[in-house]
């Protein structure tokens, strides 16, 4: 895992694209040279990648003519830059490629970049400080507590990310939290589940009390009723209301639709909910034989059919 973002340019003059001569009588005339960059995936946008210069004379204007992902580069004065920084992401476009034009106004040249991109860990991008720190020193298998702006960025921005147990509307709706007891292992039973070849990768829960340490995240496949399966370590030790984490090295695939459960130590949040059903059993256990209408434990995870992490 890299843990800085690194910029590498191979070029001919530096951090200079010198524009080929061409024939004025060629309005499409190519150097057939092309340049290739490097850059690790999500960079900010305005991030400085080349400069461009010609050796046309007189007031030379650049543009972009093609671009294999629209917006994801731009060109400021003389200066190519990072447009669309999430068109940047390995798993989705592994490069970009641009043909750049040269002009002024009589005579053009036109020259192709390639931007490779380098694949990262695509969680840790999206952590920083301590939670970035705690991340990089974590075994395998270990959830990390993790900030909710952190959470809300890696189901935002991770390609091909899922949400399941609760959805949004229902964790946010105007309905009170309320308090239902712990040292049970739960489970929303509303068709909201982790698809067939996914990762889960993160996790968020509300929690009623402080200083609860040792729940856990479960999984069943097919069946919301279980056999549950634990997924990764204990969760760190957390307080009341609503705690997010993070598994690191997540590398075990659900191979059918698949249900998340949690074992709830302490006493967990819910809320009433007409149109929800769920399924409990009291202790740490992995067959829930109980079923309750009315109410969803506020509980969500992340996943994706994309392996975004070493």
């Amino acid at each position: 895992m890299k843990i800085s973002l690194l910029i590498k340019c191979f070029l001919i003059f530096g951090l200079s694209l010198v524009f080929g001569c061409s024939n004025d009588s060629d309005e499409n005339s190519n150097s057939n040279d092309s340049i290739t960059l490097f850059i690790d995936e999500y960079p900010n946008s305005g991030t400085f990648l080349l400069e461009l210069t010609s050796s046309l004379e007189g007031n030379v204007s650049f543009s972009i003519t093609t671009q294999t992902v629209s917006q994801a580069l731009i060109i400021s004065g003389n200066q190519l830059t990072v447009g669309d920084w999430l068109a940047f992401d390995y798993e989705t476009n592994e490069l970009i490629e641009a043909e750049i034009k040269a002009s002024n106004g009589s005579e053009t040249q036109t020259q192709t970049v390639i931007v490779m991109i380098n694949d990262i860990d695509d969680i840790w991008r999206f952590l920083s400080g301590n939670s970035r720190t705690v991340y990089e020193n974590a075994n395998n298998g270990e959830w990390i507590t993790i900030s909710e702006s952190e959470y809300n960025d890696l189901a935002n921005y991770l390609a091909e990310t899922s949400k399941s147990g609760a959805n949004d509307n229902q964790l946010f709706s105007g309905a009170s939290v309320e308090n239902s007891s712990g040292n049970r292992t739960i489970a929303n039973d509303n068709d909201i589940t982790i698809p067939s070849n996914s990762y889960v990768f993160a996790f968020k829960y509300y929690s009623w009390i402080n200083n609860v340490g040792s729940s856990r995240v479960k999984l069943s496949q097919n069946d919301a009723g279980g056999s549950y399966e634990d997924l990764g370590s204990v969760l760190p030790e957390h307080d009341d209301e609503f705690n997010h984490f993070v598994l690191k090295g997540g590398s075990e695939k659900t191979t059918s639709e698949t249900f998340i459960g949690m074992y709830a130590s302490g006493s967990i949040g819910v809320k009433s909910d007409s149109e929800s059903s769920y399924k409990w059993r009291n202790g740490n256990v992995d067959n829930l034989d109980n079923t309750a209408n009315g109410i969803v434990y506020l509980h969500q995870g992340l996943s994706t059919n994309l392996k975004q992490w070493d």
